[in-house]
């Protein structure tokens, strides 16, 4: 999976490092995340509120993502995530200072949440981006393998750590390893050298921004396959966030919140085993089958999910579905990384950020109305609906989100479906026909490239 570090080619030993602040940073920021929600979750008891944070933390990144993008191809891009941590290290410590003088609230939270997420989102288009520059083509699906392990790992240790910290120590250590696992981060950040890619040939010296924003505009949707690659991730997006935003509150009505830590944990190893996979094997060799038979995957873990409170049976649905994530977004990944002029990468992958995950912040927000006033009420009481489903799943708290998870489970298999019946998506190109993602790089003798 990894390359001797002193065998590795120079941009490979630079991304090691860059890799290895992200994983700390990562480490942190998912214990402070979890430590959040369970608090949220004890202040208010309403699973619309624990919803709401997530809805927070998505939309500056796909709000402001073309406004992202461009500036990501037009300013440096270590300078871009060095600065992107250093603002998350300042609400850290402005959050750790709130809560020590016990004035932090529900509403502080959703500002500080809201500056994160804006400051985050543009690690990724940066972060990408950059690789492009580093690695060869050939690494592109190992590369987004290492990628997927970040959130691997992170799934499985930051609530295990979080659970048995907060049974501790309070929200200020906790803010304060945040910090710590920041400064890192932009500690490997400062010694690395990331080379600038080759200025695209459509844009024009002296361009406005909005000028560079148009121009990835009509680049992507000159590209149909890739639009309808877009759409396909648009529609399950919208279905799978509603789903795993709501299995931390089904945990947590039916179990303790080391029992919630434990199933989460046990996601992140599958997440971290099919990272793992996709960095030691590059992914499927054709990688809309990773996505689409991927995606069909989810459903089957969602409705698996769904089905028994028992804790075991909710682990082994979520460890399928972590497993299946990696192996979807690094087959996603190695497409756009292929297809898109390196000058470009930050632009489109903003755009594409934006087309493709507006519907995470929509279905985060609708699970919880979904929850606290339908699906709960309707099996916590004597109707038709329960008096059908009980018997099958049971009766009480947390077996409304589960129910709710199984009528979710329905959409990505049909969705897979269509995208099998529609020939750009099944047959979509995984070769780029523009020159500029071909050329190589001055920059260290290396190759330029880009979930």
């Amino acid at each position: 999976m990894f390359k001797s570090f002193t065998a590795a080619n120079p941009g490979m030993k630079t991304y090691y490092i860059m890799w290895i602040g992200q994983l700390f940073s990562a480490l942190g920021s998912g214990i402070t995340s979890f430590a959040l929600g369970i608090w949220i979750l004890q202040q208010t008891g309403s699973v619309t509120n624990f919803a709401l944070v997530a809805v927070i933390a998505g939309l500056p990144g796909i709000v402001f993502a073309p406004i992202i993008g461009a500036l990501v191809d037009r300013y440096d891009r270590k300078l871009i995530l060095m600065l992107s941590d250093a603002v998350s290290a300042i609400v850290t410590v402005a959050m750790a200072y709130l809560y020590f003088i016990d004035a932090l609230n529900i509403w502080v939270v959703f500002a500080g949440v809201a500056i994160s997420s804006l400051a985050a989102a543009f690690q990724s288009p940066a972060n990408i981006a950059a690789i492009t520059t580093l690695v060869q083509r050939e690494d592109y699906g190992r590369i987004s393998g290492l990628i997927q392990m970040i959130g691997s790992v992170t799934l499985i240790t930051s609530p295990i750590l979080a659970g048995a910290l907060l049974a501790f120590v309070d929200l200020t250590t906790i803010f304060i390893i945040d910090l710590v696992t920041f400064l890192f981060a932009l500690f490997t950040l400062a010694i690395v050298k990331i080379p600038a890619p080759e200025p695209y040939e459509e844009d024009e010296e002296g361009s406005s921004m909005w000028q560079e924003i148009k121009t990835a505009w009509h680049y992507l949707f000159k590209h149909k396959d890739l639009v309808y690659l877009l759409l396909f991730f648009c529609l399950v997006n919208l279905v799978v966030s509603m789903g795993t935003i709501s299995i931390v509150p089904m945990v947590n009505f039916i179990g303790t919140e080391w029992q919630a830590g434990l199933v989460l944990s046990v996601g992140g190893v599958g997440s971290l085993i099919g990272a793992s996979y996709l960095a030691w094997s590059g992914g499927p060799q054709k990688k809309i089958h990773g996505i689409l038979l991927g995606g069909f995957g989810l459903g089957v873990c969602l409705f698996i999910i769904g089905l028994s409170p028992m804790i075991w049976v909710i682990m082994f649905g979520l460890f399928m579905f972590q497993f299946l994530v990696p192996i979807i977004n690094g087959s996603s990944q190695v497409i756009w990384q292929t297809r898109i002029p390196p000058a470009m990468q930050g632009r489109v992958f903003s755009l594409r950020r934006m087309f493709a995950q507006f519907t995470i912040p929509l279905g985060d927000f609708l699970a919880g109305p979904l929850s606290d006033y339908v699906f709960e009420p309707i099996m916590r009481n004597q109707n038709a609906i329960s008096d059908v489903a009980g018997p099958i799943i049971g009766t009480g708290p947390g077996r409304g989100i589960g129910l709710m998870l199984i009528v979710l489970a329905i959409f990505p298999m049909l969705f897979v479906i269509w995208g099998y019946m529609k020939s750009d998506i099944r047959n979509i190109s995984e070769h780029n026909e523009d020159d500029d993602a071909d050329k190589p790089s001055d920059n260290e003798g290396e190759t330029p490239q880009t979930a």
